[in-house]
């Protein structure tokens, strides 16, 4: 914890003021001049006392920030307690501090700079603030440093208290919303789902029998057969399974080898293709279809089949902690067969056919302006053209 003492642009005319009248006191004393020099001084020595004493071991504390996500605000939240028994909190900034170092994962990395405010907190009172940032880019966010600075009551002399606590939060991939039938083309037949899952229910395929139970439906009931003691039986059905999607991620290029178009965007291509990837995630679980993620040349895990939107969070993560700068792998990755899944494919550069089966889609990061529902909100970020990107790789987004 570090306390320091600041003067702004009015403490020092005050200041200045106050050495003048001391000068004059000084040379021909007058009781006017000295009462005069004594209240200025006792003012500055009050602005010091109160708004040292108000910061004299406050308590600051983040509250864990939701994850954030690229161009939206995210609100990071504190809680704030005065260390004074007797003297309250009045006007206070809290801020982040730079932590000083070559860090890429430094908040000022992501966002521009922002602070919460603190009107009022009584002698021993835990009051809460919340600062909004907006990141620029996905990855892991860290904080290092918070200030809590106040010049209360005058303006004159400002106290600032400086406390080093580490926090770090990831920032998800920009997405946009993407149009139902293009996720229903992906899927190759709809969104509706027609295989039959583990589960049972009243609807769908037929499973076999079993006895009657006291709440089940009478149009279940298999009036044809009866069990040997003549109590009825009911027809027992598979609940239809939802769709399945694996998305996989080409990645196995490293960034200065992508086979791009003269002044392209490395770095912004490959972004550009996460984004795409987090964009059919979030749509497509959101419509129900059971979502996994397969990462080319990324050594991450695999993540399964699953649907719901803590596994939408999960995605979101997996994607957000790719750290492009990282050794790429080469060699393909296992794909399962057509009848498990849809599988598609999200190239940087070029489409690469031998990644997946022949079922698969192979899609470009230019394809997601024909995908999004509103195409206008991808013109302030998508800087490749869909011309251009048919220029390097032929025909983007059949299936191979």
């Amino acid at each position: 914890m570090r306390y320091r003492y600041h003067l702004n642009l009015a403490g020092f005319l005050y200041l200045a003021v106050t050495l003048l009248v001391g000068f004059a006191a000084t040379i021909r004393p007058n009781n006017l001049l000295v009462w005069i020099f004594g209240l200025l001084l006792g003012l500055i020595v009050l602005s010091g006392i109160i708004s040292g004493g108000a910061l004299f071991r406050i308590s600051m504390r983040r509250l864990d920030p939701m994850n954030g996500r690229v161009d939206r605000p995210m609100i990071v939240r504190y809680a704030i307690q005065g260390g004074s028994r007797f003297i309250p909190l009045f006007d206070v900034r809290i801020r982040e501090i730079p932590s000083g170092q070559d860090d890429s994962s430094d908040w000022t990395t992501f966002a521009a700079s922002a602070s919460a405010w603190v009107m009022h907190a009584g002698p021993g009172e835990t009051v809460h603030a919340e600062a909004v940032f907006v990141p620029r880019r996905r990855g892991r966010m860290k904080f290092n440093r918070l200030e809590a600075r106040s010049s209360f009551p005058f303006g004159l002399i400002g106290k600032s208290v400086t406390i080093g606590t580490e926090l770090e939060t990831l920032v998800f991939p920009r997405t946009c919303r993407i149009r139902e039938r293009a996720i229903e083309s992906l899927l190759g037949g709809g969104i509706g789902g027609g295989r039959s899952g583990p589960g049972t229910g009243s609807i769908g395929e037929y499973a076999g029998l079993r006895e009657y139970r006291p709440g089940d439906s009478v149009r279940s009931v298999a009036w044809k057969r009866v069990r040997p003691d003549r109590s009825p039986v009911v027809i027992q059905r598979a609940m239809p399974s939802p769709p399945r999607l694996i998305l996989v991620v080409d990645l196995r290029r490293p960034t200065a080898q992508l086979r791009l178009l003269a002044g392209a965007d490395h770095r912004e291509r490959e972004e550009e293709a996460i984004s795409f990837a987090a964009s059919i995630a979030e749509t497509s679980i959101n419509l129900g279809v059971e979502v996994g993620l397969r990462l080319a040349g990324i050594a991450m895990p695999d993540l399964p089949m699953r649907g719901g939107r803590r596994h939408l969070g999960r995605l979101q993560a997996q994607l957000a902690a790719v750290d492009l700068d990282a050794e790429r792998l080469e060699g393909n990755i296992a794909i399962p067969p057509p009848n498990v899944a849809s599988v598609v494919v999200i190239h940087v550069d070029r489409v690469d056919p031998t990644l997946g089966h022949h079922g698969a889609w192979h899609l470009l990061p230019a394809n997601l302006a024909e995908f999004a529902q509103h195409p206008a909100e991808l013109r302030a970020w998508t800087t490749v053209s869909p011309e251009a990107s048919r220029h390097d790789s032929g025909d983007a987004g059949a299936a191979a």
